[in-house]
């Protein structure tokens, strides 16, 4: 027994079948300080590898204005093609990667799928037409498949549900800061001359180079969970392994449970994330969008680098806006998404209503509508929080970025060339999506609620005994890979 951990023994009965009840409990100062090291150690590399997840996406948005268009020949939606086979690839990867992530170490699967993302990438400069360009975007998004869904694992095997917001927050705040420093990158390599490629081959070339060195780092430094990091003390690794036990969390399993898999299919709660995923990405072109929205305005391309800069700076100060304001307000997680919605919102009926003459007015405007990363933030932390057992927590993230790849790929459909600049069906489109997902958040809430107080029903009815004993308790926490429908003394964060 470690320094850190106490335990009081209570005498329940004097047969020799029975062990004492024993109640553990982790001192704070010691439970903080393992977090801490847990989050030196893993939030960088999670926000070194997201960061280049998005920054990779987004690269075909600034070289949409540096002659990606000309060079190829683009014409009428190929663009819009372009974007939408980089989901399809998504789409195509995700039940592969549950299957795969379930059986083996999430943390191979997602470092080998880094390395074969950022080779895609570098393939995207040898594009010698719009065939090229659409079969190395599909296999971009194949390759990337399984990063998104893994990350919101690696996030519950490492950290209780309290903490995933901020953790979210740290690695989601990636789409903000890839938007400014890729802008800032493609500047720089747009004004360079003499180059033996064109400018934007070089951009895919550079970010594809640096995300296969970030993938090799991940695979060989990441460590499976708590009881194998080699970053930790034998006793710190004791400490960060219960500290999730009694949060009623589960550690990564090498084991498909197809039980799991008709549970996850059958919950309600599976098909409520599905829906947020859904309507959080239908108006997520803005994003892909927005430098040939405001270049349509009348700003030449270098000056549409940099004018997008702030709108990188305000999906950060929106992401952690919802990661603190959930922290601070005993989560309310549910809240802060119907808040947090109303920013993008706005930004769509301002680009709606807008004269064109407004200028400034619609650069701010793209800012505001593309703010949607902190939607996210809230919907991967309640997937993270709210779902048990290996499988089906593999398998809920597969459906929920199953709908995400869904909504990627309708979305740019809706924003056509002919309706450039203002792009009004696509305007539309978001305006329905963000009331939707309103309704969704509000339905979440009063579903799980309502769950919560059935739960607190039946405890009472049995007469259940809250102070369990640690062997018990660890034993439903770690070894049993309950769900959280099996486990009825878990109870479902809103």
């Amino acid at each position: 027994m470690t320094p850190a951990l106490e335990k009081s023994a209570v005498e329940t009965d004097t047969s020799q079948d029975q062990e004492d009840a024993v109640e553990y409990y982790i001192d704070t100062s010691e439970d903080a300080r393992v977090r801490r090291r847990i989050d030196w150690f893993i939030m960088p590399a999670m926000v070194l590898v997201f960061f280049f997840q998005f920054l990779d996406k987004q690269t075909i948005n600034y070289a949409s204005v540096f002659g990606l268009s000309k060079t190829l020949h683009l014409s009428g939606q190929d663009f819009s093609w372009a974007v939408s086979l980089f989901y399809f690839g998504q789409l195509t990867a995700q039940f592969p990667s549950a299957y795969f992530i379930s059986r083996l170490p999430v943390t191979r699967v997602v470092g080998v799928s880094i390395c074969a993302w950022g080779a895609a990438e570098m393939c995207i400069a040898a594009s010698p037409n719009f065939a090229g360009l659409a079969a190395t975007r599909f296999f971009l998004g194949l390759c990337e498949g399984a990063a998104s869904p893994g990350f919101v694992i690696i996030t519950s095997n490492w950290y209780k549900r309290a903490e995933h917001p901020v953790r979210v927050a740290w690695w989601q705040s990636c789409s903000g800061l890839s938007q400014i420093l890729g802008a800032l990158i493609m500047y720089l390599v747009g004004r360079a001359s003499g180059l033996a490629l064109e400018n934007w081959r070089v951009m895919f070339l550079i970010c594809g180079g640096a995300t296969i060195v970030a993938g090799v780092s991940f695979a060989l430094f990441m460590p499976k969970n708590t009881t194998t990091a080699w970053f930790l003390k034998p006793q710190d690794r004791i400490i960060a392994t219960e500290r999730l036990a009694l949060d009623r969390a589960t550690l990564d399993r090498s084991q498909f449970n197809a039980a799991q898999v008709k549970e996850a299919l059958m919950d309600v709660q599976t098909w409520l994330l599905f829906c947020m995923g859904l309507f959080i990405c239908i108006p997520s072109p803005i994003l892909k969008f927005s430098s040939l929205v405001i270049s349509g305005f009348g700003f030449d391309k270098f000056q549409t680098m940099l004018v997008g800069l702030p709108g990188g700076a305000l999906q950060i100060i929106t992401i952690w806006t919802a990661a603190l304001g959930m922290r601070h307000t005993h989560n309310k997680r549910w809240l802060w998404g119907i808040l947090l919605t109303c920013v993008p919102f706005l930004g769509v009926i301002l680009l709606m209503t807008l004269p064109k003459s407004a200028g400034w007015g619609i650069v701010v405007s793209t800012w505001l509508a593309a703010c949607s990363s902190s939607l996210m933030v809230v919907s991967l932390s309640l997937a993270a929080s709210n779902v048990k057992g290996n499988t089906k927590k593999s398998t809920v993230s597969a459906i929920f970025f199953i709908a995400y790849c869904t909504g990627c790929i309708a979305g740019p459909q809706l924003w056509q060339a002919e309706d450039a600049p203002r792009y009004m069906k696509g305007l539309i489109s978001s305006v329905v999506s963000w009331v939707l997902l309103i309704l969704t958040y509000t339905t979440y809430y009063f579903v799980m609620t309502r769950e919560n107080a059935r739960r607190d029903c039946l405890a009472a009815a049995v007469e259940v005994d809250e102070k369990v004993d640690a062997s018990a308790q660890l034993g439903v926490a770690t070894d049993s890979d309950m769900t959280d429908r099996e486990d009825l003394k878990f109870r479902y964060t809103v």
